[in-house]
This record gives C-alpha cells, structure tokens and sequence, in this order.
C-alpha cells in the first residue's frame, strides 16, 4: 500500500511538474514570437527628404532642386519595397534684374518670370539585402518650364524707355534613371531615418527660344537678340551623368 501510494505521489508530481514546464515554454515561445514580429519590417514606408546634395559631369547643365521630397514604398515582402518619389518643386517666380544689353541707350532693367521648375515623380523600388541595407533602382522624369524675358526698360537721364522685345524660353521634360545604395532603420517601431546615395544618367532635354521684337525700333536686328543667338551659344548638352547624396526621415506604418 505504501508502494502504491509512492507511485501515485511521484506520478502527481511529474505531471505537475510536466504542465509548469509546458506552460513555461509556452509563454517563452509566444514571446519569442512576439520578439520576432516587433523585428518585422512595417508594410508602408513613408518619409520626407529635407537634404540633398548633386553632382553632375556636364556644366553648365540644367539642375534641379533634390531638395523637399516625399517618398511613398509599400513592402510587397519583408525585402522587397515599391512606390515612388515626387518633388513639388520650386514655386513659380518673378524678378527684376539689372540688362547691361540694353540698347540703343544703355543699361536699364528687365523682369523674368518663370514657371514652376524642378517638378519631378520618380517610381523607385528597393531590396534590402543585408539587414537594414539595400540597393534601389529608379526611373523617373522631370517636368519642363517656361522663362519669360521681357519689359525690357533703357534709361538715360530721367527718361525711361521700354523696348519692344520679348524673349520665351520653353526647357522640355527630361527623363533620368538610377540605382542606389541605401541604409533606412525603424526606430522606436514606427520613426524612420536613413541615407541614400545614388548614381545615374539624366537626359540634357530641348530648349526652345521664341523672340518677338520690332526691328524698325532698333534700325535692323537687337543687340540682345545677336549677342544670344551668335555670342552666347545655347547647344543642348549631351546627357550627363550625376550623383546623389540624401538624408531623410518619416514613419512605419
């Protein structure tokens, strides 16, 4: 009997012990879990770029502003991001600068007025392939712009005299294509930061130049119509070949 009553003692106490290491797994392996699904990548990425920098290989070349981006990638798998990039841009502007071309008197003032320049949408996909690193590939393109030269005003003494010249000035879109090499963590689960360099090909675009003047106001052809069109040569530069630098921040979604 009291052999009997030993086995059943022992027997309690392995199945109590058994439940107690089961539980304990248990709560360890949810937690570990738990650990693991707090490490996973969050599906939407969204940041904003306040600082940029470019180089290009061609001068003077048309750049653009890389500057106040937002990007949107949304995580078709833990490694693998696609969305896009885009840049409002620069406002539209107008200003009055000094014109050393006017004629047939001298120096006087001309206002530009330009349209919204440096407006670009890039898709851009990404692929983490060591930890929080990874490579992108992007196309893009970038919308054209418009400059307005005119009000060209020549004083002598005090008389003020507007000339009947205007020059137009239409930049086509260009289109431009990279890859990159890229670092972005999650901080505290949902704050993002991260750097991005990356190196590419953007195309020179057109330049279209519209004049409207009166020859008979300056006895034949302006001087600033001749200086541009036979001193100052406007050729489209070949495409050129840039780098990019830039440090951003945003959340995890």
């Amino acid at each position: 009997m009291k052999k009997f009553n030993t086995i059943i003692s022992t027997t309690l106490v392995c199945i109590t012990i058994n439940m107690y290491a089961s539980t304990l797994y248990a709560e360890a392996l949810a937690d570990s879990e738990s650990n693991l699904d707090s490490l996973k990548r969050k599906n939407l990425h969204i940041y904003y770029t306040p600082f940029a920098t470019t180089q290009y290989t061609e001068y003077p070349f048309r750049i653009r502003n890389e500057n106040r981006t937002f990007s949107l990638l949304y995580g078709f798998s833990e490694k693998f991001y696609l969305g896009f990039t885009y840049s409002r841009g620069e406002s539209p502007k107008f200003k009055t600068k000094i014109d050393l071309n006017s004629s047939p008197i001298g120096s006087g003032l001309q206002d530009i007025t330009t349209t919204r320049e440096s407006e670009f949408f890039v898709l851009r996909s990404q692929y983490f392939f060591f930890g929080n690193f990874y490579g992108s590939a992007n196309f893009g393109i970038e919308k054209g712009f418009i400059q307005e030269d005119k009000n060209f005003r020549s004083f002598q003494g005090f008389n003020t005299t507007i000339e009947p010249y205007s020059k137009t000035t239409t930049y086509s879109d260009r289109l431009f294509g990279t890859v990159g090499l890229g670092y972005r963590k999650e901080v505290f689960g949902r704050l993002l930061i991260g750097i991005e360099g990356e190196y590419g090909i953007m195309n020179s675009g057109r330049i279209n130049q519209h004049y409207t003047f009166n020859p008979q106001f300056y006895n034949g052809l302006p001087p600033k119509y001749i200086i541009d069109k036979f001193v100052i040569t406007n050729e489209s530069k070949p495409n050129s070949e840039f780098s990019y630098i830039s440090l951003y921040a945003g959340i995890a979604i």
